[in-house]
């Protein structure tokens, strides 16, 4: 269920943010073509410019490099977005919204959902987090210890939806209608 923490009029300009492996991508897709909206994953849009993975992007540079090209690539989309009026669901990395900057970007310009998803759940999708930058050693403690960081700035959101015990239609479900009730809401 929502947990309404602020009311925000762009309702239709929707970020999703949490934990690797949350869906973030899976689910923003799925809800941008139902909705007809554009759909913006950070990563991607970041591995084809430089024509590089994430983790090689770590791997090469560092993680200081690849934080800054990352609120550099937000930045520059929210004002892309804005410019053109476009309804959006951005996906953004799982470390984007620490960065202070980025997240008041994007909770003064989006509304912000925060895809709370249990760790079990997490390590079940990520595996061993070989593919993961920031997964180093045993993959549940690396994910615990981002999680307890991250959540002091997960729960600076607009709404909050546990995907505990929910199946992906139910996922897509709650933010269609999430984003639909809102923007009715916002035309009356």
């Amino acid at each position: 269920m929502f947990n309404i923490k602020e009311t925000n009029s762009y309702y239709d300009k929707i970020t999703l943010i949490g934990m690797m492996g949350t869906g973030k991508s899976k689910f923003g897709r799925l809800v941008a073509n139902n909705l007809k909206y554009n759909f913006y994953d950070i990563d991607n849009i970041i591995e084809k410019k430089f024509k590089a993975s994430i983790k090689i992007l770590f791997q090469k540079h560092g993680e200081l490099f690849f934080r800054n090209i990352e609120k550099e690539t937000i930045k520059n989309l929210v004002y892309q977005i804005n410019d053109n009026n476009e309804k959006v669901i951005i996906s953004i990395g799982g470390g984007a919204y620490d960065d202070k900057e980025t997240r008041v970007l994007l909770f003064n310009n989006t509304n912000v959902i925060w895809l709370n998803t249990p760790i079990d759940n997490l390590v079940e999708r990520i595996g061993d987090g070989s593919k993961r930058p920031m997964i180093k050693g045993d993959a549940r403690e690396a994910i615990y210890k981002l999680l307890q960081k991250r959540k002091i700035f997960y729960n600076l959101c607009h709404y909050e939806l546990n995907t505990d015990k929910l199946n992906q239609n139910q996922i897509v479900e709650k933010i269609i209608s999430f984003i639909s009730h809102k923007n009715n809401k916002a035309k009356k």
